[in-house]
């Protein structure tokens, strides 16, 4: 009997099996592979979601600082030229106040100064129901009872950097009556920015929010401290400007009280010495001469009176006003021969020429309050008056033969420190020549202006 032959798909059996098992363990590891990937994709895509992140909270922070920029370019500019024609301060820190709480989206807010009483702030301006007013007019509770700065418990002044109070929260140092009253107006938390300037504060800008947000605030903490920087600058501008005012105040007085010095006692001086010689002259009963002095004493106060007024109105004197230099020297000198007491000359030296009129001025000026110290003190008989014109100065001397004085010595009234004054507004300086028993020179010179003023 014929068996019949084994079956090839038997013998190759192993063989699909052991293919199939290679098989599986390729995809297996494929698998893993693929898994490895997806595992390390899905890492990369979430760090590429958190750069994402960073890069839009970088646009959005980038944005909002461009836009806080822009805003704070606006406001500078708008703030300067409100500045620029207005010179009144408190309608430009009104206006800094409204914008900066327009700016920020807040419902009002306050400017605060510090107290006239130390340790504590006075209410200035309150924007409030869309108006700025004076604190006068507030119903704050502050304006009866200013609050207290610094120390503990420390209030809503802070004294370094800007601060956030949410008014549902407890703060400390402040006041109910003062919480309640702001609350009433919707408030529901405050900004406040100190004003520094250097390492004084100068002040404090407040912002009022009708939300609670205190994260929202601080968010505009940069823009507010920008902002409260040109109130700063501001109120500085103004106390230079105020500075100024009263130093110009304080020399005009001066130069009143100089000329005022200067006339009178002049005038007063050679009044006084005429009627001293009338005097003389009626007890000698040579009344024309009497008469004489007495008219040139009439004179004398006549003119005082005059040049008292023209100097009050900050005008030239009277012996300027239709005439130059050397013809008031010639006038001034005409006055001391009329006393009867000391003789003057006047001396030309150098080619002569115009000078600035406030030198003109100043010299005769000078030239007053010396011989007015000549009648008065040295017995002169005779005072010379030389004007030198010098290639680089002009220089007024005026010398008596009297008996002198000491330079150094301790002398009162105003006459020596008003010509000093006087001398150094023309940029020149005052030389005093005298000694006890030999007269007294005093020379001025006045160096010539720059070529081209």
């Amino acid at each position: 009997m014929n068996l019949p032959a084994p079956a090839s798909d038997d013998r190759a059996q192993p063989d699909r099996v052991g293919a199939l098992e290679a098989r599986i363990d390729a995809l297996t590891r494929e698998l893993a592979a693929q898994r490895t990937r997806l595992g390390t994709a899905m890492s990369r895509a979430w760090q590429l979601g958190q750069e994402n992140k960073v890069l839009e909270l970088e646009i959005a922070q980038r944005r909002l600082a461009e836009e806080l920029a822009r805003g704070q370019s606006e406001m500078l500019i708008q703030s300067l030229s409100f500045l620029a024609s207005e010179s009144n301060l408190d309608r430009f820190l009104g206006h800094v106040l409204k914008a900066t709480v327009d700016q920020l989206d807040g419902v009002g807010g306050t400017l605060w100064f510090p107290g006239q009483i130390e340790g504590t702030a006075r209410l200035h301006l309150e924007y409030v129901e869309s108006r700025i007013i004076p604190a006068v007019e507030s119903r704050h509770p502050a304006v009866q009872h200013p609050p207290r700065v610094g120390g503990v418990p420390s209030g809503t002044f802070p004294g370094e950097h800007a601060e956030t109070y949410v008014l549902a929260h407890e703060v400390s140092g402040l006041p109910e009556e003062t919480r309640a009253y702001i609350m009433s107006l919707g408030v529901r938390a405050l900004l406040t920015v100190p004003m520094i300037l250097g390492s004084e504060t100068v002040g404090w800008l407040c912002i009022r929010s009708s939300r609670m947000d205190a994260m929202e605030m601080e968010s505009k903490i940069r823009m507010a401290e920008a902002l409260a920087g040109q109130a700063t600058l501001a109120i500085q501008m103004a106390r230079l400007g105020e500075q100024a005012r009263q130093a110009a105040i304080l020399d005009e007085r001066n130069r009143i009280a100089r000329d005022i010095h200067d006339t009178l006692a002049q005038g007063f001086t050679g009044v006084v010495l005429n009627l001293e010689a009338s005097s003389r002259a009626l007890k000698k009963q040579n009344v024309p001469l009497a008469l004489e002095h007495i008219e040139h004493s009439r004179r004398l106060a006549q003119g005082g009176l005059e040049e008292a007024r023209l100097s009050v109105r900050a005008l030239r004197p009277d012996t300027l006003q239709n005439a130059d230099i050397l013809q008031a020297l010639d006038t001034l000198v005409q006055r001391v021969g009329a006393t009867g007491v000391t003789q003057g000359r006047v001396l030309l030296i150098g080619e002569r020429r115009s000078i600035a009129r406030e030198a003109e001025v100043e010299l005769l000026r000078i030239a007053q309050e010396s011989i007015t110290n000549v009648l008065k003190h040295t017995r002169a008989r005779e005072v010379v008056l030389t004007l030198d014109f010098r290639a680089d100065a002009v220089c007024l001397t005026i010398a008596d033969d009297g008996v002198g004085f000491d330079p150094d010595g301790r002398h009162d009234g105003f006459g020596l420190v008003g010509m000093r004054e006087r001398a150094g507004r023309l940029g020149a300086r005052l030389h005093i020549d005298s000694a006890p028993g030999r007269g007294t020179r005093v020379q001025v010179c006045v160096p010539n202006p720059p070529a081209g003023r």
